[in-house]
């Protein structure tokens, strides 16, 4: 494997700088062969050792300062350590051990204290050496580093710069398709896949077990799930096992949905011999740095099925490029979970069914560089100018096949809870979309008027909120849970206008389509909402009405209403026309409305053209016909 010549390239380069201390700055006298050979010999088992592990273990990236070997400090420092204390205590007692030789061999006695002296002046030397070696380049140099490539203003500019921002003109974000609106959290997400666990009747609970931080969102087959593998128990179960049995796929739209738990038993190729955090050589990431990827980071190992529901790890390989920062994502390493054969691909060729290779770490460094220096300079302790992210990045599915990260932008002060702006940075290539959409609620804001309202009577929490563009409005999506020891369990949905954060706007309903109905006719009746812009487009609607019916609904009155010819029901709120009350089976109405599917359409225009209202003035009737008077 490649370690063992790493390893021995380590170990050569740490006996070099002992053996340059020992021989260039300790020796005075003429050396002795046999002790400098028995010191290096011990010294050289001693590092390849060390280094096989500190490679085993810790997997350093050949790349960056020093092209990554920074790691044989470690078997240098402990080297320099062992000659300080450990090696040169022997030779000194060997020495004074010397002096109580009889007097007939105080020549030999003399040479030997010499010899030992001047052997514990070499290995001591080494050390010292050994230690201004790993002082100089493991702590002055990064220090040095660091402050080259990212202090002042020069590479404050140039940090910032990394992330290719587009600032886009709309004020609006891209629509969302509310079909494929995430209403499962992932703490519900756990609590269904538990139960799922024992399902096949194998009792894999006692051995296997789902992380609750496992579960990934993710696209397959044009519909949005989470996805998790099965874990080890324990090290026993993880040594008598070469493989865990497979994995649980939860429905991240339908709250409803049964999950499914896929193992070899229901599609070959199921089951996982590769896994983040397995023992030894089953650990995913130590898999693929023994197949020889060692020239970049190894970041983001995430789980993804592809359109088939077989599973392949995905993992990110970065470079820096500024330093010890800036990475770059160079190459995207797709490794088989089922048999842990790998293939590289560039960022842009990667496979359509994967949904993201910038890891969110990555992101949320690249909006940090941003946000403090694109508008502001290095040194500025007043803040001004300065943005930060709110939060950790959001995977966004306005389109079921093109997630984004979103990340709400907001000022510098802790004080401050609504945006400047809203990034969709790419989930495939360094790229970011700027929504210069300032004065959105977020933060602690956002959960707190989901927990507000009056309609959560059950105090149910709040366990997962998005960022939505609804009906062309920036809208928070809350789901609500009941929490139990096991996980959560999805109860209802809120939705709220972004830019309106009040208990009493939300609107709180048990599905999501009769919250989305709610909440258009409260954008409607607000007048700030525009429908056509919820990723459908208007359409006007003449017809004959069938049926017609008044439902109250908290303070407002909604009229319900069937069309001659239409397969769908049509509501109307009061505030559209005053001609509503007295509409009847029989009259001939106009109205638009959206075209977004469903089988309940809020109209946002409405006209009943076979009740005309004259001009006259109220009040007024028709004039008096004069009567004459008889002749006298």
């Amino acid at each position: 494997m490649v370690i063992f010549l790493l390893a021995l390239i380590g170990t050569l380069i740490v006996m070099a700088i002992l053996t340059i201390g020992r021989l260039g700055f300790g020796r005075r006298d003429p050396l002795a062969i046999q002790s400098f050979a028995r010191w290096f010999g011990g010294y050289f088992i001693f590092n390849y050792i060390v280094s096989l592990l500190v490679l085993y273990f810790s997997l350093p990236a050949l790349t960056g300062p020093f092209w990554g070997w920074q790691w044989v400090l470690w078997p240098l420092l402990f080297s320099s350590i062992g000659n300080l204390f450990v090696y040169a205590r022997p030779a000194l007692g060997l020495a004074e051990e010397s002096t109580l030789i009889s007097s007939g061999g105080r020549s030999r006695s003399a040479g030997a204290k010499n010899g030992a002296r001047n052997s514990t002046r070499g290995i001591v030397a080494s050390g010292i050496f050994g230690l201004i070696v790993f002082a100089v380049i493991g702590i002055a140099a990064p220090i040095l580093i660091t402050i080259f490539t990212t202090w002042f203003d020069a590479n404050a500019k140039a940090l910032a710069a990394i992330p290719n921002v587009k600032v886009q003109k709309v004020k609006v974000l891209p629509p969302t398709d509310a079909n494929h609106i995430v209403l499962v959290s992932k703490s519900v997400a756990s609590y269904k896949g538990q139960q799922i666990l024992g399902s096949n009747g194998q009792n894999l609970g006692s051995a296997y077990n789902l992380d609750p931080d496992s579960y990934t969102l993710q696209s397959i087959n044009h519909h949005l799930y989470y996805v998790a593998p099965l874990s080890y128990n324990n090290i026993f179960t993880n040594l008598a096992n070469p493989r865990t049995p497979g994995l649980v796929v939860v429905d991240a739209e339908d709250p409803q949905a049964v999950p499914q738990l896929r193992t070899d038993q229901t599609q070959a190729g199921t089951s996982i011999a590769y896994l983040p955090g397995a023992l030894l050589n089953q650990d995913l990431l130590r898999h693929v740095y023994l197949s020889g990827y060692t020239y970049g980071r190894l970041l983001d190992p995430t789980l993804e099925l592809d359109d088939n529901y077989h599973p392949y790890w995905t993992i990110s390989l970065m470079q820096p490029i500024r330093g010890y920062a800036g990475d770059q994502l160079t190459e995207v390493l797709i490794v088989d979970a089922h048999t842990g054969a790998i293939v590289k691909y560039r960022p842009q060729d990667v496979p359509a069914w994967v949904d993201r290779v910038m890891p969110a770490s990555t992101v949320v460094d690249y909006l940090d560089w941003w946000g403090l220096y694109n508008s502001a300079p290095w040194f500025n302790p007043s803040g001004m100018g300065q943005q930060r992210p709110s939060g950790e990045p959001q995977l966004l599915y306005n389109s079921v096949d093109q997630p984004v990260w979103l990340v709400p932008m907001t000022s510098s002060s802790s004080n401050d809870n609504s945006s400047t702006g809203i990034f969709l940075f790419n989930t495939h290539k360094n790229e970011a979309d700027l929504y210069l959409l300032a004065g959105l609620g977020i933060g602690d804001n956002v959960q707190k008027t989901f927990q507000s309202t009056r309609a959560n009577i059950r105090g149910y929490n709040v366990a997962s909120v998005q960022l939505y563009q609804i009906y062309n409005t920036p809208t928070w999506v809350a789901s609500y849970v009941q929490s139990t020891d096991s996980g959560d369990i999805f109860q209802s949905v809120g939705i709220v206008d972004a830019r309106n954060l009040n208990g009493s706007n939300v609107q709180f309903e048990s599905t999501l389509g009769q919250a989305l109905q709610d909440y258009q006719q409260w954008l409607t009746q607000l007048n700030t909402g525009n429908p056509s812009g919820n990723g459908g487009s208007t359409q006007t609607i003449t017809g004959k009405i069938v049926r017609i019916a008044a439902v109250p609904q908290g303070n407002n009155t909604i009229y319900y209403l069937q069309i001659e010819g239409q397969g769908v029901i049509f509501t109307a709120n009061l505030t559209l026309s005053p001609k509503l009350p007295l509409v009847q089976p029989g009259d001939i109405i106009k109205g638009s409305y959206v075209s977004s599917g469903g089988t309940v359409i809020n109209l946002t225009a409405f006209d009943d053209t076979s009740i005309n209202l004259g001009t006259g003035t109220p009040g007024a009737g028709p004039s008096p016909t004069p009567v004459a008077k008889p002749a006298h």
